[in-house]
């Protein structure tokens, strides 16, 4: 059987309505030749229903037994993907009518060796990210480089995603890891593999996932899911600390800083003080007057649950300079 050009691959949990609005997008294209993989994670409440309803020869739905996380379902999306090229989107996300159209652009037009495009994507407060793009083929020194730019202003670096198939067979997703374990996994890639960046803007974040893993406030749900992916979150920092600081700390030294605090944080998460005031004192030698490495010191010091509920409290007030910041309510509902 012939593969289709592109597999749009959607991982979700426990979104009914906004991954039956990220489908209708993928759906709505243009371009003509592709397939749409969805690996439903464990969810509990009617996405699986929903999903099971649909009825378009395009389709592939994957359902885990239970909850992976999002790395495990990522590769299970990528093993059942046909296409030559595979596009990955959150579940948070749409499409909009020309982005498979214009990728199949780019893609013919990329130099020899390049197998990845990045495109930029706007949030429904209206600001687009990345809002600063490297220029030409980015290497692993270009990407470092990049994202202490970044850092140093104080943006973000979501993007999209279309690669070639044949990059998974190097770099696979983590099946085995849960949280937010893309800092390692996207420099490992960009060791072996090069990328470009497009300035078109072919996606939309939305903000009303209520279980999104970097902005949930809801007690209930986040503090539990701290406690239980501190572990592997312990891991993902000093692993990639340890493959990756000496560049880190030459080309990008905010990002090595942040992780030292994240390593921090997450070894008090798990229980482990003696290995969480190691990466204190570490973070403190590189900038004594860190508020944020003394107030993670103070909460460890109080035990794990002080500090997810100190995470807590700092997402919220995030959420609310960023509501001021865009004049709107930007706090997931």
């Amino acid at each position: 059987m012939q593969r289709p050009f592109f597999s749009v691959l959607i991982t979700t949990y426990n979104r009914s309505r906004i991954v039956a609005r990220c489908l209708d997008s993928s759906f709505d294209q243009q371009f003509t030749d592709f397939e749409v993989v969805v690996v439903d994670d464990g969810s509990t409440d009617d996405t699986a229903s929903m999903l099971s309803r649909r009825n378009d020869p395009r389709l592939t739905i994957v359902f885990h037994e239970t909850n992976l996380g999002i790395s495990a379902a990522r590769q299970t999306a990528v093993c059942h993907a046909r296409g030559e090229w595979l596009v990955i989107v959150d579940s948070d996300w749409a499409l909009f009518p020309h982005t498979l159209r214009r990728l199949h652009e780019v893609v013919q037009e990329l130099p020899p060796g390049v197998r990845m495009i990045r495109s930029r994507m706007v949030y429904d407060d209206g600001h687009v990210t990345p809002e600063l793009l490297p220029a030409g083929v980015v290497d692993y020194v270009g990407r470092i480089k990049w994202l202490e730019a970044i850092a140093q202003g104080s943006g973000l670096s979501d993007a999209g995603h279309c690669i070639h198939r044949s990059v998974f067979e190097r770099m696979p997703y983590y099946r085995d890891r849960r949280g937010a374990t893309e800092m390692l996994w996207e420099l490992d890639l960009a060791k072996h593999e090069p990328s470009v960046f497009v300035p078109d803007v072919l996606g939309k974040q939305y903000a009303d996932a209520p279980n999104s893993f970097l902005r949930s406030v809801e007690r209930r749900e986040l503090i539990p899911r701290l406690l239980r992916d501190a572990p592997d979150m312990l891991w993902m920092a000093e692993t990639t600390l340890a493959e990756h600081g000496s560049e880190l700390a030459r080309h990008g030294p905010s990002q090595r800083h942040a992780l030292v605090k994240s390593a921090a944080v997450q070894a008090f998460l798990v229980g482990e003080r003696r290995r969480a005031i190691r990466h204190v004192r570490a973070s403190l030698r590189r900038d004594k007057r860190d508020l944020m490495t003394w107030g993670a010191l103070l909460l460890g010091l109080l035990g794990p649950r002080a500090v997810a509920h100190g995470i807590l409290g700092y997402r919220k007030w995030v959420a609310g300079t960023t509501s001021r910041r865009y004049g709107r309510d930007s706090t997931p509902r």
